[in-house]
């Protein structure tokens, strides 16, 4: 990781959030993506930037044989914490979404949750994307799950505040077109003092986000406003849940 990635995602994300254990939500999320991916217990399953763990925990209760790769140590370091309290063996992989530290057809399903976009240039998009397919076997399930671009732009607000455990998060907002972009100043201010991040993310809306994934060899099955099937509504849905395969013909 380079630039503000590293500090964000080494520091400022837990700070932000906390990297807690998986919630009931998540599990239920679970139930969800485990249909869409029509897993079965034996399924091989990889969590592409995976972050703390969450839902590479939850697959892995579900009986799948998960793999969570992610850039971040720091992220990792929780994940095998989580995955240690908890008794899961999931296998988790230092390394970058851009070159998957990986073979090829290794894998039987795959999910990219509230992690893709934090590249500076289509092409790293592209290449994250493309290696997600080159994992897969052919035929293999893919669920991606981002915000909805859309609504940030079409209803932006330029600050947010959020307060957890005597924490105060304070975000200003910032817009950058062409292509579009949310570029966020974090300021974290607790017991421990006060820090500053920023995080960038591309922003998309459903159709264009369908179309990355076709220019890397995935065909779409559903667009969806949630693991458990909700239609998506562009105007009203916080995120957008695509559901693809592997194109069989890529990488013949």
């Amino acid at each position: 990781m380079a630039g503000w990635t590293r500090e964000y995602f080494e520091r400022g994300y837990a700070q932000r959030w906390g990297l807690p254990a998986p919630s009931d939500e998540v599990r239920r999320q679970a139930g969800g993506l485990s249909n869409l991916l029509q897993l079965s217990p034996s399924r091989r399953v990889v969590d592409v930037g995976c972050g703390h763990g969450r839902h590479a925990l939850v697959l892995a209760e579900r009986g799948g044989s998960v793999t969570g790769v992610d850039a971040s140590a720091a992220l990792l370091h929780r994940a095998r914490e989580l995955a240690a309290a908890l008794g899961l063996p999931v296998r988790w992989v230092r390394g970058d979404m851009r070159r998957l530290p990986m073979r090829s057809a290794c894998a039987d399903a795959a999910v990219m949750m509230d992690a893709f976009g934090f590249f500076d240039t289509a092409e790293d998009h592209h290449a994250a994307l493309r290696e997600t397919a080159r994992v897969l076997v052919p035929g293999g399930r893919f669920v991606l799950k981002i915000v909805n671009g859309g609504l940030i732009l079409d209803d932006f607000h330029p600050t947010e505040r959020q307060e957890r455990d005597g924490t105060v998060i304070s975000v200003s907002n910032r817009l950058a077109m062409d292509p579009p972009c949310l570029i966020q100043r974090i300021s974290v201010r607790g017991a421990h003092g006060e820090d500053e991040y920023e995080r960038r993310q591309r922003l998309y809306r459903s159709e264009e986000l369908c179309g990355a994934l076709e220019h890397a060899g995935f065909a779409i099955s559903d667009v969806l406003a949630d693991a458990h099937g909700a239609a998506f509504d562009a105007a009203a849905s916080s995120t957008i849940w695509i559901v693809a395969q592997r194109d069989a013909r890529l990488f013949a």
